[in-house]
This record gives C-alpha cells, sequence and structure tokens, in this order.
C-alpha cells in the first residue's frame, strides 16, 4: 500500500492541467477522507492531489483554498478487503449540495482510472450548473473545518513590518565591548513609492515607454490576450487596449526605441505556433507595424550594456531552438546577428550576462526548477543556488503525442515562462522570486513575491538588498536604472467566469 501511495503521488504530479485560454471554475478539492487503509494522512493528500489533477479541464481549474475558489468538493474513500469505493460532493458558497459523485472498484490497481471516472461525473454536473444558462453561485465559498483553521494560522503569524520596501542584507558590526561580533540588520531609508488603485485584468506582462512633455509615463500591461496602454501620472489612465483573437496568447512583452519612435513588441503564440506582432503609440491609439513574425522576442540590457532588441526561434521538437540573436526589423522582416551561445537551461526569457571586476563574462540562467546557476565563458557550470527563484503562472502549450502522452496521459506539453533577469551597469543581478503554498505539477498558485538584487563575490552571488513581501502573485517587475525605480506587478484578483480580475502597479525607490 506504501508503494501504492508513493506511485499516486509521483503519477499525479504531471497530469495537473491549469486553463487554457478562457475563465474557468475554480475548485477546491479538499483533504479526502479515507477509512481502512494504512497512512491514512498521505493517502488522504494524494488522493486530493490525483482529484485535483483529473478535474482540471478547459472549463475547471484547481485552487489552493477554499476562500478563493466557486466550489468547494469534498468525499470519502472506503477500503473493504480488496474492494474500494468512493464518493464525492460539490457544495457552493451556501453549503448548497451541487453534486455528487460515486465510484468502485475491486482492487487497488484500479485506482487511478477509478479517480478518473469520478472527475468526469463531478466535472459534467458542474459544466450543467455553470456554463448551461443556470444560475451560478458568486458568493465565497465557506470555509471547511481543518482547512480555515489552516489558512487562518498561516495568515495570522505575527510578522514584524519593516520600515521600508528595500531590505538591505545583514550586515556584520563589531560590538563596542567585548571581542563577540554580532549581526545587525540595517534597513534603506525609505524613499518613497507609488502605489496604483485596483485595474482591470489580470495582467501578466510590464513594459515601460516614454517619458511625456508633461511628465507623465507609458506604461503597457499585457493579459493573455489584451494589450493596455496607461499613461502614469497622479494615477494610471487608460488610454488604449486591443484584444487578440481567443486562440492567441501573449507571452512576453517588451518595449525598445527604433527608428520611428517607441515600439512595442508583443510575443505572441496561436495555437503551437509563434505569431509575433510589433505595435506602435500614435496619437491616443495603439497602431500595428508588424504581424505573424516567427520568434520569441526580449527587450533587455546584455552584461549592463545598452538595451537591445533580442530573438529566438522555436524549433518542431524543441521549446526554444538555437542561439539567441540580436534582432533588427524592417517592416515584417527580422535581421539576425552576434549569435549568443546558450549554456544548459538557458533560453532567450532565462538568462543573461554579467562581468566581474576583472572584466571576465559569466552567463546566469534560471533552470526549470527556479536554481539561478552561474556559468563560465565556457559554459561551464560554476555555482548554483540553494534557494529557488522564479516562478511563474503565465505557460504556453505544445502537442506532445510522442514521450509526454505516454509518460503523463496528457498530449500536450506545458512550458513555464521565466521571470525575467536584469544586470544594471554595475554588475548587479535582480531576479524575481515568488512564493505560494500551492503549487503542484503544471497547477500553479503563487501567494506572494520578491525581487532580490546579488552581486557576484567571486564565488557566490551574494545578496545586496530585497524587496519586502509583495501581498499577492507577481506575475513581473522591471527595475528603471535611469530613474532608480523598481516596478512591481501584482495579482490582486485572478479572473473568473464573469470577471477578468485585477492588477496593481507598485513603483519603489531604490537607493
Amino acid at each position: 500500500m506504501k508503494k501504492l501511495i508513493v506511485l499516486l503521488a509521483v503519477l499525479s504530479l504531471p497530469l495537473v492541467a491549469l486553463p487554457a485560454f478562457a475563465a474557468q471554475v475554480r475548485v477546491f478539492v479538499a483533504d479526502m477522507n479515507a477509512i481502512g487503509v494504512p497512512n491514512k494522512d498521505e493517502m488522504k493528500a494524494t488522493l486530493q492531489a490525483l482529484l485535483a489533477a483529473r478535474l482540471n479541464s478547459d472549463k475547471i481549474i484547481a485552487v489552493g483554498s477554499a476562500a478563493e475558489a466557486d466550489a468547494v468538493v469534498s468525499g470519502t474513500y472506503i477500503v473493504l478487503g480488496k474492494v474500494f469505493s468512493m464518493d464525492a460532493m460539490a457544495r457552493t458558497s451556501a453549503g448548497k449540495t451541487l453534486t455528487r459523485a460515486y465510484i468502485q472498484g475491486d482492487s487497488s490497481e484500479e485506482l487511478i482510472p477509478s479517480v478518473g471516472k469520478l472527475a468526469e461525473k463531478l466535472a459534467a454536473e458542474l459544466d450543467k450548473v455553470y456554463f448551461s444558462g443556470q444560475p451560478a453561485p458568486g458568493a465565497p465559498v465557506a470555509a471547511i473545518p481543518g482547512v480555515a483553521a489552516a489558512v487562518t494560522a498561516a495568515t495570522q503569524t505575527p510578522l514584524a513590518a519593516p520600515k521600508s520596501d528595500i531590505i538591505k542584507k545583514e550586515q556584520v558590526s563589531v560590538a563596542p565591548v567585548g571581542e563577540f561580533i554580532k549581526p545587525k540588520e540595517t534597513e534603506q531609508g525609505n524613499t518613497g513609492g507609488w502605489q496604483s488603485k485596483r485595474l482591470t485584468g489580470a495582467a501578466n506582462l510590464v513594459a515601460l515607454g516614454d517619458t511625456l512633455p508633461d511628465g507623465s509615463r507609458e506604461v503597457f500591461l499585457a493579459e493573455d490576450r489584451r494589450l493596455s496602454y496607461y499613461r502614469k501620472g497622479g494615477t494610471m489612465k487608460l488610454v488604449a487596449e486591443t484584444e487578440f483573437r481567443s486562440s492567441e496568447k501573449i507571452l512576453s512583452l517588451d518595449t525598445i526605441t527604433g527608428s520611428k519612435g517607441l515600439e512595442i513588441y508583443v510575443t505572441l503564440i496561436r495555437g503551437d505556433e509563434l505569431a509575433s506582432q510589433v505595435w506602435q503609440v500614435q496619437g491616443d491609439k495603439l497602431v500595428k507595424l508588424a504581424e505573424d513574425l516567427s520568434y520569441f522576442f526580449r527587450t533587455f540590457s546584455l552584461a549592463g550594456g545598452p538595451k537591445k532588441l533580442y530573438a529566438q526561434a522555436m524549433g518542431r521538437d524543441a521549446d526554444f531552438y538555437g542561439e539567441v540573436f540580436e534582432a533588427t526589423r524592417s517592416g515584417n522582416e527580422i535581421s539576425l546577428k552576434n549569435p549568443i551561445k546558450m549554456p544548459r537551461f538557458g533560453d532567450i526569457y532565462s538568462f543573461n550576462q554579467f562581468r566581474d571586476q576583472d572584466g571576465k563574462m559569466f552567463t546566469v540562467v534560471i533552470n526549470s526548477d527556479g536554481y539561478l546557476i552561474v556559468y563560465d565563458q565556457d559554459r561551464k557550470e560554476l555555482w548554483r543556488s540553494n534557494d529557488r527563484f522564479g516562478g511563474s503562472e503565465l505557460y504556453f502549450q505544445k502537442e506532445d503525442t510522442t514521450v509526454n502522452a505516454r509518460v503523463t496521459g496528457d498530449k500536450y506539453r506545458w512550458i513555464f515562462m521565466n521571470m525575467r533577469i536584469q544586470v544594471t551597469a554595475g554588475g548587479l543581478i535582480l531576479v524575481g522570486k515568488n512564493d505560494g503554498f500551492w503549487v503542484l505539477g503544471n497547477a500553479r498558485a503563487y501567494k506572494k513575491g520578491t525581487v532580490y538584487c546579488m552581486a557576484w563575490n567571486g564565488s557566490t552571488l551574494e545578496e545586496k538588498w530585497r524587496t519586502r513581501d509583495t501581498q499577492n502573485y507577481m506575475p513581473d517587475y522591471y527595475f528603471d536604472e535611469a530613474r532608480n525605480e523598481l516596478l512591481i506587478l501584482q495579482t490582486v484578483q485572478r479572473p473568473g467566469i464573469t470577471t477578468r480580475g485585477a492588477s496593481s502597479l507598485a513603483i519603489k525607490k531604490v537607493e
């Protein structure tokens, strides 16, 4: 039985799915009650993960807490000899039963397919309630005993509030008396900041534009299928926006000054092919300059140098193919030059370069597991972090009916985007980090984010400062080095059945 539990846990991880492009019913799967089995606690958690994985579809997404769910599923698993039965019930926020489902099997070997059948029954009934015109509940789901207590304990742990949004690394000072060295925490003085009001739409990406004659700044936000143009003065004013097709999804958003003014590069995927576009602000309108470009795009300062446009191709079998190139555009034509060979795990969205005090070039990469890796000029690994960084809920899919379908049962491969790595002119490395108590396979629900500033000391990346944790998922950030300002994007409400969700933008002053 213990081997079965371990096998179920392993198999459940890659099977979790997330929404494709439309709003979905948010379902929280509570711990399943397990009767007549050894290792009850392990089995309950395994069944919860497995049922959540099987419930995910294009219309249902499993979430990490009852507080953010539209419906809550609870159930019981009973074993009598070799025979087992499993039932599950979905309830509304008012406690009204939406549906029940029941399944049984003759041996433990049938458990995994049986959970799949149970999920299919629940999903079919939830589909009738939420998508067939019947009124769906909109009030928050009532807390489940045990779950509410855990959430309350996690959220009410007393924390000392920092005096500033920027927290410096602990510095060591010598005590005035005696021969002991004691740590002394030093916080950077608060030099002011700015916080937007609630912005409609759960934006995944942020990019900066020009500073206008009246002192306001252009800010661009991107949701899955929408590009929005704001002017930031005292407040954020929405000026224009454009919506893309339901079959398209925005993967990255970048700006750079071209020959005729600021250009907005929107990396767009259509189906499983790239169809990127270039836009420009003309007056109060967003105007398309180019489309159907078969490249991933990113603009950044390589090794703290001048900001440039880079491009990388997509392969048939590889998610990111070949070297990263400097790119220039003329109409719909993209010219490539100065290829940069990628080390292991490197792609256009996961790397940057920096120089040490002797001028030697190094490459820093976030790998698929979230660890920072530093490579030398020969692309040999020198150092790897103990902590994980990055963490994004933004992804795209590619059909993979050979290896992936055989191993996970999912005919699509899920590719999650990495958070940007920025390098300043002084060689400082900035990287974001999201944390969450519910990250399971392809299902991710991050709860807080932090931006770290590090420096290479000759052997490791050493923390110099970091921001205090956000209170929400941080999908993107950007450091404006010219102004010493850090822009932090937060998701304050995830999209649902009838809402686009909401975001906020904070600007922190860094010295």
